[in-house]
Parts: structure tokens; C-alpha cells; sequence
């Protein structure tokens, strides 16, 4: 069944949960975050004293400075003028709704569950390999004679995976008592 996307405070911060089909526990938590507001507000929650950065970001945070990720980048042709009294945030809206359908629904795309695509097995086993993970007998045997839900069962949220894909944020700058400083100065973008 597809991931839910949940848009949290704007259009431009949204939230995918993967969670344990019995016990709704979170597995993994992913975030987009779209334009300067929102990447200041994901840095803010990162940094702040004493929370969890991958409880209160997520595991994976993707972050663009385009408002609308790349769909609205200054590397896409621009939008046709439209004739009408709507607004440009309405009309902004619009195209990324379009765009977006185009992506999902277009010509030659094709939607495939990650267990049947043929890359993703080969890959988590490649991940797993290159992070020094190690499956035990009973689950190399399962994974060997199952298909590719089965493969992935074994590999996803285990910790080689997640050590391989995961990423770390580390402020550059400190205060006077050695505490992280986030500010529009100390954002290297």
C-alpha cells in the first residue's frame, strides 16, 4: 500500500511515515523541507537542546531552497502567463499540482511496489555489504527462498542500513558555554 504524505505546517514542509504494519511503531520518518523558512525551522528542531534530531526531523530530511522543491526550481521553464484574477500563490499551486500528477501518472511511468522493482533488493544487499551488516542463518535462509518483500523484511530498519544512510548535522559555530549557534550567519548555504 502507498505512503501516506502528510503536509505539516505549509505546503513546502511535508512528513512520510513508515511504520509496522501491527504495531503503527515508526520505523522510519522522512521529511521534506522546501525553501529558507522551512530549512530554518528543520535546522531549529535539529539543534535543539536535549531532542532527538532523527525523533523530531526524521531519519531521512530532504531539503531544496525552491519553494516547491524542484518542480519550482529556477531550473524549469517558466510557468505560461494565465489570463484570470487568480493569485500567484493559487497559480503556484495549480502547477505544482499538475506537475506533480505528471510525475506520478504521466506517460511511461510506471508505479512498482520497492519489493518487485528490480535495483532495490540489489541494493539494500549492496548496502548492507559495503556497511559490514551481517544476516544470521535462519534469516539468509529466508531471504534466499522468499522474493523480494521477503529480501527487503530483512534489510529495512536494520542497523547497517541505517548507519549507511544516515547523515549527521553539526553546527559550525558554538557560544561561550560550547552550545551549538544556528542563525541566518552561520548557515552556510
Amino acid at each position: 500500500r502507498p505512503l501516506e504524505v502528510k503536509t505539516r505546517h505549509n505546503e513546502d514542509m511535508r512528513e512520510v511515515l513508515l511504520q509496522e504494519p501491527g504495531t503503527q511503531k515508526v520505523l522510519l520518518k522522512f521529511v521534506a523541507a522546501y525553501g529558507f523558512r522551512n530549512i530554518q525551522n528543520v535546522i531549529r528542531r535539529m539543534t535543539k537542546s536535549g531532542a532527538d534530531p532523527s525523533r523530531e526531523c526524521g531519519h531521512f530530511v530532504e531539503i531544496m531552497a525552491c519553494p516547491g522543491g524542484c518542480l519550482n526550481g529556477g531550473g524549469q521553464i517558466p510557468a505560461p502567463k494565465r489570463e484570470g484574477t487568480g493569485t500567484a500563490q493559487l497559480e503556484r499551486r495549480q502547477r505544482l499540482e499538475e506537475l506533480e500528477a505528471l510525475l506520478i501518472a504521466g506517460d511511461g511511468t510506471a508505479v512498482l511496489p520497492p519489493a518487485e522493482h528490480p535495483l532495490v533488493v540489489p541494493l539494500y544487499r549492496y548496502i548492507v555489504a559495503r556497511a559490514g551488516g551481517k544476516l544470521d542463518n535462519e534469516q539468509r535462509c529466508r531471504a534466499a527462498a522468499g522474493g523480494g518483500k521477503e529480501v527487503l523484511e530483512q534489510f529495512v530498519g536494520g542497523s547497517a542500513v541505517r548507519s549507511w544512510l544516515s547523515a549527521e548535522w553539526r553546527s559550525l559555530k558554538v557560544d561561550s558555554e560550547g552550545k551549538a549557534i544556528v542563525g541566518s550567519s552561520a548557515l552556510k548555504w
